[in-house]
Order: structure tokens, then sequence, then C-alpha cells
């Protein structure tokens, strides 16, 4: 009898000890999965990562030093984004480099004087700062720039810019506040320095990642039923919802590549055809077919069968543009200005869009339009090898025909070599590499090993253009009016499309159209 009541607890014991024997028998290994550190899941502690990148919290396979960017521009804590486009993630912090988020210079340190950031590059501790002038002390520019201290201003372009450039802070009300932290206001570029934040509604850092909250950095939430859709997590999958993960969509509908929303079948995708069959067929983007009735996604003109983009020039008709699925006339005083800043009286100046007379008031402190500049020397902006011209926006622009602001300077834009123009455009079939801005020659080699640009497309015309995946190494989509989205070259500056990368900082969309900076859409 005792035996039989011994016998199934030995029986328990044994089990016991052949599950916990994992080494030896191979048979069962009880080790809880991890819950951190791979990409998809939160940061380990320390904000380490087994897989990608730490970015806003999670690990995410984009983000790493060399790599490019996460949605939205964003980095690990030791790079900041650059370049144009989705841009590359490079060291930030040191003696030259670009401030990291906040305003960081922590690596541009004189004893134990920390840099200063002026105009988003970091100055060492101990030098004068560049455009305030006073010597940078523990992140201050002397009497302006430090916490506590009013801001600094510079003129940029013709008009006056507030600042700060010391560590955690940003300009509000005219001084220099702590910034970045929960309930804090965002510091500079809409970015908060805490795991966990994102720069929410009244510019105030604020929980990120639930259902409802902000969207945390690289457009991640933690609630696996919603994703990201205007900057808060949303539920995903229906129509009008947000695409979720992997850019899927329930009861067969489709993920529009031009929103990341979700239609229902038969409906129309931003790309001008219906959704069928859990597809958006590709059609009505610039230089492509049609869709059928004539039409063209985004405001774009239909013309001998194929899409001119709304904010083009009509193929063969001098002084014409497509104007939202309308041919208008350009170029003219008081026109619009045809595609690349063009107009046709000499000494003219395309003034923010509109071509405007030699002597006309270009506006603010601008001076007039004299020989394609606003201005006289040695202050003029707008022409070939100037400064870029700022409007009170905060936009800046050149007046001179066929260029484009780059660095800050006005430079002729379209052929091999020189700065892609404005809506991702290259003439001749070239292509515009998006992360040098840089256009490459009709039959001649895209960078990074992304093969030979065919009309407009690279690797022979295999990535880069609308429809296709977007080419590698930092250099995505190299067609007009095209811009990357879930690995996707999708139609961008039209009306509804997502605002096209743009040399100058400012995005871009074609005519009529302007971009709203709180969606990023043409509208």
């Amino acid at each position: 009898m005792r035996l039989r009541m011994l016998s199934p607890l030995l029986l328990a014991l044994c089990l016991v000890a052949a599950c916990s024997d994992t080494t030896k028998s191979g048979t069962m290994d009880m080790t809880p999965a991890p819950t951190c550190g791979s990409v998809g899941q939160a940061c380990c502690t320390g904000n380490s990562c087994t897989g990608g990148a730490c970015v806003g919290g999670f690990c995410q396979s984009c983000g790493g030093p060399g790599q490019a960017c996460c949605p939205g521009r964003a980095c690990d804590s030791n790079d900041v984004c650059t370049g144009n486009g989705q841009g590359i993630c490079t060291h930030c912090g040191n003696t030259g480099e670009a401030c990291c988020v906040g305003n960081g210079c922590g690596g541009a340190v004189v004893g134990t004087n920390p840099g200063c950031c002026v105009n988003n590059l970091c100055s060492a501790g101990g030098s004068t700062c560049p455009n305030v002038g006073g010597t940078c002390a523990g992140g201050s520019c002397g009497t302006c720039g430090g916490a506590g201290q009013p801001c600094c201003t510079a003129t940029i372009g013709g008009n006056p810019v507030s600042f700060c450039t010391a560590n955690g802070v940003a300009c509000s009300g005219g001084q220099c506040a702590a910034c970045g932290g929960p309930g804090q206001p965002c510091c500079a570029n809409s970015t908060c320095t805490s795991a966990g934040l994102a720069c929410g509604g009244s510019n105030i850092c604020q929980q990120c990642g639930g259902a409802g909250q902000p969207c945390c950095a690289g457009n991640t939430c933690s609630d696996s039923a919603t994703a990201c859709g205007n900057g808060l997590c949303r539920a995903c999958g229906g129509p009008g919802q947000p695409c979720c993960a992997g850019s899927t969509c329930g009861s067969g509908g489709c993920c529009d590549p031009g929103s990341n929303n979700c239609i229902a079948t038969g409906s129309t995708c931003s790309t001008g055809a219906a959704c069928t069959a859990g597809t958006c067929p590709v059609c009505g983007g610039a230089g492509q077919a049609c869709c059928p009735g004539n039409t063209c996604g985004g405001g774009g003109c239909c013309v001998g069968g194929s899409c001119v983009a709304s904010g083009q020039n009509i193929p063969n008709m001098t002084g014409s543009i497509c104007s939202n699925a309308a041919s208008v006339a350009c170029g003219g005083t008081g026109m619009t200005c045809c595609q690349n800043a063009t107009c046709a009286a000499t000494g003219s100046c395309c003034n923010s869009g509109t071509c405007i007379a030699m002597g006309t008031s270009c506006g603010g402190a601008l001076g007039s339009c004299t020989a394609s500049s606003c201005g006289v020397a040695p202050n003029a902006c707008g022409g070939t090898g100037q400064n870029c011209c700022q409007n009170a926006a905060g936009t800046r622009f050149c007046t001179a025909a066929g260029d484009v602001c780059t660095g800050g300077k006005c430079a002729a834009c379209g052929g091999p070599g020189q700065p892609c123009c404005e809506g991702n455009s290259c003439g001749s079939g070239g292509c515009c590499d998006t992360n040098s801005r840089t256009c490459v020659g009709n039959g001649t080699a895209c960078k990074t090993g992304q093969g030979q640009c065919v009309d407009g497309g690279c690797q022979s015309g295999a990535c880069g253009k609308l429809g296709e995946a977007c080419c590698g190494g930092g250099v995505e989509c190299t067609a007009p009016f095209s811009t990357c989205n879930n690995n996707q070259c999708v139609p961008c500056g039209g009306q509804g499309q997502r605002c096209c990368p743009s040399n100058s900082g400012n995005d871009f969309c074609g005519t009529p159209f302007t971009c709203n900076k709180n969606n990023s859409r043409c509208g």
C-alpha cells in the first residue's frame, strides 16, 4: 500500500527532473521566450536590442548607424537622420556633427564645457558661436541660448529665426525652457528625449504607442490591434483605417499605397484604379498610362494616353502646366510659374510660385525683383549661386528659372550630377538619387551598387519607378513625382498624396497644392 501511495509522487519527481534536464535530453526547453530585444519587440534594459536598433522604445530594422532612417526620420539615440527623403542615420553630437535629439552636443566638450547647437550643427565649447556671436560656454552662446536665457536670433534668407543652443531646451515665448520630458514642450524638430514619449497636440511631449495615443518614434504602436495613422495609434484593417502590420487589410480590402489606409473592394485607389482582389492596380501616376475614363491620380492630366502630374509642364505645349487635372497657362506675369520656377519674361522672378515682373516687390524684407533675383547684392537671394530666399512662412525657394534650393544655395537642377529638381525630377530619363538628391544620367551607374539608370529607374529600370520596389542603399525612388512608402514607390505631390521630398528641406507639392505639415499630405 505504501508503495502504491508513493508511486504518483515518485512519478511527478521523475517528470520534473526530466523536464529540467534540457541539456542532457534535448527533448524539451522550458526557458521562457524572450520578451524584449528582437525586431518588433520592446527594447531591453539599457535600450539594447539583440536584433535591429532601439528607436522609440522598440527594436526596429532601421534607424541604426548607416541604416535608413525609420518612418518620421527617426534614429537611435546616438544617431540623427541626415540626407533627404527617408534619409540615413549618422553619428551626432561631436564638434562639426549634426546635433542629436534635443540639441544634444554632449560629445563637443572642451574640458567640462559642453558644446552649442547652432543651426543644427555642434560647435565646441570655448569657440565662437557662428551666426550668433558670443563664446559657447555650458551650451549657451554668452547671453542667449542657455536654459532660462532669451532665445538666440539670426537672419536666414531675409527672415529672423529664433532658437536655443543648449541641450534639452527649446525656444518658448522668447525664452529657452526645458523640453523633451513628460508634459514639457517638444524639443526642436518636434522631438522628445525620453523613451515612450512623442510630440503630441499643443507641441507637448506625451505618452505614446497605446490606442488613441500619438505614435512613437518610427511610427510604432505598442498595441497590436492598432497601427499608426495620421500621427495616432488607431484601430487598423477596416475601410478608412490604417493598414495593419505587413500592409494588410481585412475582408479582401486593399492597402492603398498612397495613403497607407485600407479601402474596400471596388473603391478607387490613389493609383486611380479600383481595388481588386486585395490589390491596387498601377495606373494614373506621372508617366504611367491613364486609368479608365482617361483619369489620373492626384489631380494629374491625361495627355495622349499618359499621365502628367499636377505641377508638370504639358508636353509639346509651351506655356502650359497641369494644375489639378486641367491644363492652364503659366509663365506670364501674375501667372503660376511653369515647372522648375520658369517665367517667360527676361529678368522676371518666380516668387513663391507666382511670376512677378522686374521691379515688383518680392515681399517682406526680400526687396524687389532684379534680374531674376530678389534684392540687390550683397543681400540678393534666389538667383543662381545666391542664397535661397525664405518667405514669412519659412519656405525656402529660388526665383531664377531652372534652379532649385539645395544646401541653402540656388543651383541649376535636373542634369547629370546636378541636384534633382522639385518633384524628384531629373531630365532626359535620368534618375533622382533620393539620399544625395542628385541626378544620375540615363544609361549611367546609380550609386551604392544599384545598377544602371534606365528611363528613370535604377537596376536597369527594375527599381525606383512607380509601382516598383524602392531601390536599396538609400537611393529609394528615382522617378519623377515618386516617394518610398512601405518599400514601394508611390505617387507624391498630388491632391491627397504624400508630399514629395525636396532639397530645400521643405516638402514639395505640385501646383496648385501645398504640403500640410501635420500629415505630410498635399492639398
